[in-house]
């Protein structure tokens, strides 16, 4: 029996026009052992303001879907919260924690990060809260990851946004890139690190993909814990070269580089995720292709991401065909450390879920 005969993929969602929208999959297992999948949806394109927080959960390890339901995140779908996004759920002990943003017409605009808990896997929610500090204004929370020191850390990236006197761009038509470029600049990377479970939040990094203040790019920093301590973090570095980036912190978290510097690794401009199989071994799920959104692959590292010598395609192109996109893959190591987890979304309309066979792609090591 081959590797790959042991992977299982199914389709959680998929959306139809005019409500189409499938962005930002988050997939996690919740206490109780169901797994949940949120969902950005709403529309037929995001930003906007007809995006939604939605759910979708498994009871069956990602065998069966619930249909699709809309999360209440505690503020109206009108005004300045009238768009809304799911970007993590934290998971400790029985307590769920979704970190979210909402705006008034596009990111850029209103645009205000919360967090939220829950008590009964995912059923109820308490009143939201603001990311401590600067991170409420201008950010998106990034997936977590737990050290092996017992700290929580979250990823972020946050927005400085034009300097005073710069004047904003003519008024526009949906889907307002213009005003997009232009208020949601000059990012910023660092990590939210926690040591008493997810209660308070200490803010490590300002870390740059550029010298250039009016540069605007979807960094999406993801996180993963190597054997002695240092803390790596890969960063989608829109238009800089077609690669990803690169920054590294050697203190487990607390202190990070001014600026992250460009890797080999290919990038269309897209989320790239790793997961910590153990050691130095690390998974990541990207998109190796400086041109387009696919393939989707998996690639293997054993030394701590110096080289990456196991590469799988996992989905070669679009359900739609080579012009679709393979979007934002997310998702968990199984406690038993057999299987990666995760959902993506295909072309923004199709949720899909895929178990990977992870131990045995271990066993592989050089």
């Amino acid at each position: 029996m081959t590797i790959e005969s042991q992977d299982y993929t199914n389709i959680a969602y998929d959306g139809f026009i005019p409500d189409s929208m499938v962005c930002d999959t988050t997939l996690r297992e919740l206490p109780d052992r169901s797994w949940a999948l949120f969902i950005l949806a709403g529309g037929d394109f995001e930003p906007s303001p007809e995006n939604y927080t939605a759910i979708t959960r498994s009871y069956d390890q990602g065998r069966s879907w619930t249909p699709l339901e809309p999360v209440d995140v505690g503020f109206p779908r009108e005004g300045i919260t009238i768009g809304q996004g799911p970007t993590d759920l934290l998971v400790v002990g029985d307590r769920c924690t979704l970190f979210f943003s909402t705006h008034s017409k596009t990111w850029g605009h209103d645009w205000k990060t919360w967090m939220m808990h829950s008590y009964d896997n995912c059923q109820t929610w308490s009143k939201p809260e603001p990311m401590p500090g600067r991170l409420a204004n201008a950010t998106f929370i990034r997936p977590h990851i737990k050290t092996s020191d017992s700290r929580i850390m979250l990823p972020f990236q946050h927005y400085l946004g034009p300097s005073p006197g710069i004047p904003p761009p003519p008024p526009e038509e949906k889907p307002w890139w213009g005003e997009i470029c232009h208020f949601v600049s000059d990012p910023r990377m660092g990590v939210l690190i926690s040591e008493d479970g997810g209660n308070t939040w200490t803010e490590h990094g300002n870390i740059k993909l550029t010298a250039d203040d009016r540069y605007h790019g979807w960094a999406e920093p993801s996180i993963v814990e190597l054997v002695d301590g240092r803390i790596a973090m890969v960063i989608r570095a829109d238009r800089l070269g077609g690669v990803l980036y690169y920054a590294e912190s050697t203190d487990g978290g607390l202190t990070w580089p001014e600026f992250a510097v460009k890797t080999d690794i290919p990038n269309p401009g897209s989320k790239a995720s790793l997961f910590s199989l153990g050691g130095d071994t690390v998974a990541m799920l990207h998109n190796p292709n400086s041109a387009h959104r696919s393939p989707l692959s998996v690639w293997i590292s054993y030394d701590g991401m110096k080289s990456w010598p196991y590469r799988r395609v996992l989905f070669p192109e679009s359900c739609d065909g080579s012009d679709g996109r393979l979007n934002y893959p997310d998702g968990f190591v199984s406690k038993d450390g057999k299987y990666l987890n995760f959902a993506f979304d295909d072309n923004r309309h199709r949720a899909v879920f895929y178990q990977l066979r992870i131990d045995k792609i271990k066993e592989q090591q050089p």
